[in-house]
Order: structure tokens, then C-alpha cells, then sequence
């Protein structure tokens, strides 16, 4: 867990501060920021394999006082393996459960569907999470705004795109699972997640990509972020076949100071990216 603090933290200032909060099967993190951007809290929560969400959920938010508090603004990220991206021109916001083949299947029968709208590529995701998990979060959060995680993801890497012309794979990684994007020229061509088990099947999916799109690993770059460091078995074998690789940089979302000194911030780029988002 980590919790660094910058300790300007005010509770009677609350409503000037921003909150951003990520949950997923994982865990929970959260970012708390002032009306200029500065960091003032971070925490992250890992929750166990086994351990039921609604209740770690419910736990970690009683336990955090100060995230219950009068916020100017709060951008919730929901990460959920069940996500689709539907062009404008075929989409129908009655048809939502459709996209996600929710109908006759009893397992998502009370499932709450959600949609996101990306503009700049004309689409809408469309998202499942459990309704009960929703139901507390309306309950704790009643002004929050949902989105997908990988609608923070893509325009974080939207953004990044524009930085530098040319075809770009980026790549976040959960525990069990990562997102990978094809960005053409500030383009969105390509986005799906894979789940793995070892780094060879990690790599044999980004591969996939990179022989499906023709893209070439001597000079198309990789740019990582989430839940990967450099020494890890992943790293070595992506290095190993694809020469430029490197992980996503922190491009000043927010100011953070000292405390934070020790964060690895491409970790959480998702999080910091729900800043586009609102």
C-alpha cells in the first residue's frame, strides 16, 4: 500500500479539492488535488484474491474519512473486463445491454450498464460493472462521475500521441491482464485487452497486434504504463523483440512535491489520466 501526503491536506478546504478515484478487481487508488493541481494525497489499497469487492469497497471508504468529504469535483474510473467501443453512426443508447450480449444470460442479469462518449474518435464505449457496486458507489458519492477506465487510458494516450507524429503501441498492464492500443498519426486504429499467464503469452498477443497492423518492432515504439517494472520477465522479453521501448511519461497533469517523490507515476496513468475526462 502506499500513502504518500504532502500534509497540506485542509478538511475545511475540501471543496476546493478534486478527487479521482479508480476501482477494479485489483484494488482502489485514489488522488486528491488542489484548485492549482497540487498533489495533496494518494493512497493505494490492493484487495486480496478471494476477498468480496462490496465489502473491501465498503471498508476502505468508511476507513478513509476524508474521501466522503464536499469535493469541487469527483471522476470515478470503474475497470471492468466487460467494455466494447460502438462507432456514433451505430449507436443506440437502447441497445446498450445488446452491445454487451447481456440479454438471456442470468450472470448479468442485474448488471448496470454504462456509457462513455469519446469524441474524438466518434464512438461511445459501452461498460458492465455489478449493480450492487454501483448502488454503494451512488451512495457514497451521489456527485461523482463514472467512466471506464480505458476512457481515461485513451485520452491519456491521445494526448500523448500528439506530442509526436508516427504509429505508437501503447500498453497498460493490470495483474492478469493489459490494455494494448494503435495510435496512426493521433489516431485511434486499434484497442482490445488480453488476458495472460505468462510473459509468453503477453507477448505473443502484442506480436499478434504488431503482425496484424504490419507494424514493424525495429521501429514502431512501445510505451508502457500500469503495473510493470523494468527487471520484470515482460520487460525483458519485449525488449527482446521490439528495440524501442519505454515507459510512459508523467506529463505534468499535476504538480507533485517532494512526498511523492518515491511514487512511480506511469503506474497510475490511468488515474491521473481521468483529469481529461472532466
Amino acid at each position: 500500500m502506499q500513502h504518500p501526503d504532502s500534509g497540506d491536506f485542509k478538511k475545511s478546504l475540501s471543496h476546493e479539492y478534486r478527487l479521482s478515484l479508480k476501482l477494479g478487481v485489483n484494488g482502489i487508488s485514489y488522488l486528491i488535488v488542489d484548485g492549482m493541481g497540487k498533489a495533496l494525497s494518494f493512497k493505494q489499497y490492493l484487495i486480496s484474491d478471494g476477498e468480496k469487492l462490496s465489502q473491501s469497497f465498503k471498508s476502505f471508504f468508511t476507513s478513509e474519512n476524508r474521501l466522503l468529504l464536499n469535493y469541487k469535483s469527483i471522476l470515478i474510473a470503474l475497470d471492468s473486463n466487460r467494455f466494447t467501443l460502438i462507432p456514433n453512426r451505430l449507436f443506440k443508447e437502447k441497445d446498450r445491454t445488446l452491445y454487451l450480449n447481456t440479454s438471456g444470460n442470468s450472470e448479468y442479469k442485474k448488471e448496470f450498464v454504462g456509457q462513455n462518449k469519446i469524441a474524438f474518435n466518434q464512438s461511445h464505449i459501452i461498460f458492465g460493472w455489478d449493480d450492487e457496486l454501483i448502488g454503494l458507489l451512488k451512495n457514497y458519492f451521489p456527485s461523482g462521475r463514472l467512466y471506464h477506465s480505458v476512457t481515461a487510458m485513451l485520452h491519456g494516450w491521445k494526448k500523448q500521441s500528439e506530442i509526436k507524429e508516427g504509429k505508437k503501441v501503447y500498453i497498460h498492464v493490470e495483474n492478469t491482464y493489459f490494455t494494448i492500443a494503435f495510435f496512426e498519426e493521433s489516431e485511434l486504429i486499434f484497442i482490445n485487452r488480453f488476458h495472460f499467464k505468462t510473459a509468453a503469452d503477453f507477448l505473443y498477443y502484442v506480436l499478434m497486434v504488431f503482425d496484424q497492423f504490419e507494424l514493424k518492432p525495429e521501429s514502431t515504439p512501445v510505451i508502457l504504463s500500469g503495473e510493470l517494472v523494468e527487471n520484470s520477465e515482460i520487460y525483458k522479453k519485449l525488449y527482446r523483440y521490439i528495440r524501442h521501448i519505454g515507459f510512459i511519461p508523467n506529463i505534468g497533469y499535476y504538480e507533485f512535491g517532494e512526498a511523492f517523490s518515491n511514487l512511480t507515476h506511469y503506474h497510475h496513468f490511468d488515474l491521473y489520466s481521468l483529469k481529461l475526462c472532466g
